[in-house]
């Protein structure tokens, strides 16, 4: 009997272990299949954000020629819009070299051929956003003029005496200062 109970006893631990390999082995394919599947997520979300960095890619060297496209464009109108606008003050001065050389100069004539370009010129530089600065009497702005000189006076100190030339802005933009005299104290 006793051999009997030690058979068995042996076969239940066979049988256990037997079922201990076989479970064993489920949880190592279960764990193996797992990792198989995350690989192969991770496969696939690698692909969907190489192609996402691809189009962004893309989309950045598209929007990057579409910007230099539009800046030549943009300078180019406004080049356009320039010469356009002088050909106007060419034609007008070809006009007056014209009457210049004929037999009946007069100079009535020349003077009024002037002011008619000179208003022509004003009235481009309107349409251009072309401002004068003619600061005379003002005070002066190191931002927007420029001192030739200064000169003893009874105004204020700091007060634009005389013009020399005058400025010139774009909207906000200073093309060209204007040169003063300023005016100093009386010593």
């Amino acid at each position: 009997m006793k051999e009997e109970e030690e058979n068995n006893v042996s076969e239940n631990n066979s049988k256990s272990s037997i079922k201990g390999d076989s479970v064993m082995d489920e949880s190592k394919t279960e764990v193996e299949d797992n990792i198989v599947d995350e690989k192969l997520q991770l496969v696939e979300e690698n692909k969907k954000l190489n192609d996402l960095l691809l189009r962004s890619k893309a989309e950045l060297e598209n929007f990057q020629k579409r910007t230099i496209k539009q800046m030549q464009q943009a300078q180019l109108y406004s080049t356009e819009k320039l010469s356009s606008e002088l050909l106007i003050i060419m034609d007008s001065l070809e006009a007056a070299e014209k009457l210049s050389k004929g037999p009946s100069m007069e100079v009535e004539n020349f003077i009024e051929g002037n002011s008619l370009l000179l208003k022509t010129a004003k009235e481009i530089f309107i349409k251009l956003d072309i401002e004068e600065i003619n600061p005379m009497d003002k005070e002066f702005d190191p931002e927007c003029h420029q001192a030739m000189a200064t000169k003893s006076s009874e105004k204020l100190e700091n007060i634009v005496l005389e013009v020399m030339q005058k400025g010139y802005k774009l909207k906000t933009k200073l093309l060209r200062p204007a040169l003063v005299v300023v005016s100093k104290k009386n010593e």
